[in-house]
């Protein structure tokens, strides 16, 4: 049968149209002439949409009003796209509504799809106000479009920059689209469409000129600068661009001794002539940093002298933009993530070069004092990434992974620093705790608060009181992290929501009761019904409210080891926003720990929250504070986290890891010992009936995780913002 709103339809398509009656005034005719939808099913299907943004001050009768003079066709793809962008973010679906019909008139069929991308892409990156600008100006988008026959879109220039820098040197640099171009010196940014130029090729040069200089800058040393250079002068924002065109002139002359083909393309963009031609102090500048051995030093060094002639030059249209602010959080944690990864791979290479014949599991047997330490080696004075590694009189041939490590230290300093090399020793470890700061002249623990075994599968046997275990509570610090983390993620948020929502059982009416609430009516009408007919009254006559409760209780299990630093620590805390909000949602038991230590004398938990905790501003400045810290011997902590779990009193109890990586300590705690351990601690779990499950972002995860969890009680993902689906899933499977 058709509905009302169908012959509606075919009305309005016969011309006939029909008549209703508003609240707001006279009978409105509906769009007849073009034979769509009337003010009132549009407005009823955009409220649909956007109903929690409802009210008497917010309303979509405006915009179904205009929309009424369009096309059937046009009201559909509008309101198709409403409901796309409600998936994201329901506000920006109803600003939409406010600011969107317009663009019906402007953007054709053929491009819709990519204005509604461009939307998305917006609030993404930048909020839903620079979203809403962009709405209001779909006139500026549809310009932007005109020069289409000579842009170039990153779509298809990405397919030939992103391998093309994959065969630079340096670390590995992703492409993202951005309003802006910059590096963080581990993305480089670029617009979504070039048009500056008049033709397709031109645009292509300049934005692969625009690439290779990002990658020059972090290749290059640009990044070598310290925060605290440009303290000295009065206005740093001056200094800083004097800082990044006299880089750009530094960065000029390598790519063109470099990459002669990409050279060419810059001295067309921005030619040397130009620049020495505007002062004596630019055409200076000029000579000192064309020489080979010219560093970021000399640029700081000739900031003075043209930091007041600056305004002469415009910057190169390759050159981009320097985002202090943008890099030096990344480098930050980059830095300490390479400098425990370096030191991990050195005390693998002193047991691999015989430094330590001893039992590696046997802390209390020392290194020789007189035994050799190890040195950098350069190989080569004109390049500074020429060096080697030396122990004595001999050079190591390295492994791939330090190789790669020592790259992107030398990247970040300009060298290897002598500390990283004075690694002070006792059995392969250091005698520093990074995790208190205490400096200890052993590496024995003779404060801790438990202590667990552990599990020697060389001896099919458990080491008595081996590990000793310290608990701390993560610090708070007041930030903006958990807000900020919410509003980027309102979408992904709401689909958790209704995840969660799903899972709680809520009180459901039992009917044909003996006893109960109330009278079970259909129950009652058919004990009449058999009253009359001589039958027997089936007593079964109430209805009663069945009350439901949850008993669940879950740990989470965070690993802080320094392999987490960086976005994987980013990640994890904003999975642990979004799980924290929505298990509120559900009212069950569940506590946060993070784990790390350092040797089996320095095993580590970290509180974040207990289960007896509100999650409150203390748990939420405690996620904040979230940081990656040394190494990941997960036995102990999970023995220790079976014992918490244990002591809550819950039907259902769930333990689940999230850890980038497979068990791994500096004493020897890696390999086939680690993950025995680990296994063991798991079924010691299992056997006081908790469910165990581990997720994780290691690739070669599945050569081992099979064994230590099972073969149905892991997730191996490969991109970290699935984190908190992963854990929804999980979390719905095994305690529903």
């Amino acid at each position: 049968m058709k509905s009302f709103w169908d012959k509606a339809i075919e009305k309005y398509q016969k011309g006939k149209g029909i008549k209703h009656r508003t609240k707001r005034g006279p009978i409105i005719k509906a769009s007849a002439q073009y034979g769509g939808m009337g003010e009132r099913e549009i407005q009823l299907k955009l409220e649909l949409l956007v109903d929690p943004i409802i009210s008497t001050h917010n309303s979509v009768i405006k915009p179904a009003r205009n929309l009424c003079q369009f096309n059937l066709q046009d009201q559909r793809r509008f309101i198709a796209s409403v409901q796309n962008i409600s998936n994201t973010n329901i506000e920006l679906a109803y600003n939409f509504c406010q600011y969107g019909v317009e663009s019906l008139k402007l953007v054709d069929d053929s491009q819709w799809s990519n204005w509604i991308q461009k939307i998305l892409n917006t609030y993404s990156s930048n909020g839903i106000n620079e979203s809403v600008k962009l709405m209001k100006n779909s006139i500026g988008y549809v310009n932007s479009l005109a020069g289409a026959a000579t842009s170039i879109d990153f779509i298809d220039f990405s397919k030939v920059i992103d391998p093309f820098l994959t065969g630079l040197n340096g670390r590995p640099l992703k492409l993202q689209i951005s309003d802006e171009i910059y590096t963080d010196t581990e993305t480089i940014y670029l617009p979504e469409r070039i048009s500056t130029q008049n033709t397709k090729d031109k645009n292509f040069q300049l934005i692969k000129a625009s690439a290779v200089h990002l990658w020059a800058q972090t290749w290059y040393g640009t990044w070598r600068v310290d925060k605290n250079d440009f303290d000295l002068y009065e206005n740093k924002e001056q200094a800083l661009k004097a800082y990044h065109i006299l880089e750009t002139i530094r960065l000029d002359e390598i790519i063109k001794n470099e990459l002669p083909g990409v050279g060419r393309i810059i001295e067309k963009l921005n030619p040397k002539n130009k620049l020495i031609s505007i002062s004596k102090n630019f055409k200076n500048a000029v000579k000192k940093l064309s020489v080979k051995n010219a560093t970021y030093k000399d640029s700081l060094k000739l900031i003075n002298s043209i930091i007041d002639e600056i305004e002469k030059i415009s910057t190169a249209p390759y050159a981009g933009n320097l985002r202090p602010d943008s890099v030096m959080p990344i480098t930050e944690t980059r830095i300490n993530k390479d400098k425990i990864n370096f030191q991990k791979g050195l005390d693998e290479l002193h047991k691999a070069w015989g430094k330590n014949d001893e039992d590696i599991y046997d802390e209390q047997k020392k290194y020789d004092e007189n035994k050799k330490t190890f040195s950098v080696v350069k190989e080569n004075n004109k390049n500074e990434y020429d060096v080697a590694l030396g122990i004595g009189e001999d050079n190591i041939s390295l492994p791939q992974n330090i190789r790669q490590t020592m790259e992107s230290i030398i990247q970040d300093h300009g060298e290897i620093p002598d500390n990283y090399l004075d690694h002070s020793r006792d059995n392969g470890f250091s005698n520093e705790s990074n995790n208190n700061n205490k400096n200890l002249s052993k590496t024995e623990n003779f404060d801790y608060n438990y202590v667990y075994n552990e599990w020697d599968h060389s001896m099919q046997k458990y080491r008595k009181d081996w590990c000793k275990l310290n608990v701390h509570t993560v610090k708070e610090i007041n930030g903006n992290f958990v807000q900020d983390t919410l509003n980027k993620h309102k979408g992904l948020l709401k689909h958790l929501n209704r995840t969660f929502e799903a899972l709680r059982q809520d009180n459901k009416r039992l009917n044909k009761q003996r006893h109960g609430d109330d009278i079970d009516l259909d129950a009652f009408v058919n004990a009449y019904i058999e009253l009359k007919q001589g039958n027997e009254i089936d007593e079964k006559l109430f209805t009663k409210l069945n009350k439901t409760e949850r008993n669940v209780a879950v740990m989470f299990m965070v690993d802080m080891s320094g392999s987490t630093s960086g976005w994987v620590n980013k990640m994890e805390k904003e999975s642990l926003v979004l799980l924290c909000e929505s298990l509120e949602i559900l009212g069950d038991t569940y506590a946060i720990y993070g784990f790390s230590g350092k040797t089996r004398n320095l095993c580590e938990v970290y509180k974040i929250k207990d289960f007896e905790e509100k999650y409150n501003q203390t748990v939420k400045n405690r996620i904040c504070n979230i940081e990656a810290m040394d190494y990941t011997r997960m036995g102990a902590s999970i023995r220790h986290l079976t014992m918490l779990l244990n002591q809550v009193e819950a039907k259902t109890k769930l333990l689940i890891t999230l850890s980038d990586g497979k068990p791994d300590d500096v004493d020897g705690y890696r390999g086939m010992y680690g993950i025995e351990d680990t296994k063991k601690a798991l079924l010691e779990s299992r056997y006081l009936g908790i469910h165990t499950y581990c997720i994780t972002i290691d690739e070669e995860a599945m050569d081992y995780l099979p064994y230590m969890y099972g073969q149905t009680n892991f997730a191996v993902i490969n991109q970290i913002d699935k984190l908190p689906i992963k854990v929804s899933e999980i979390y719905r499977k095994i305690t529903v």
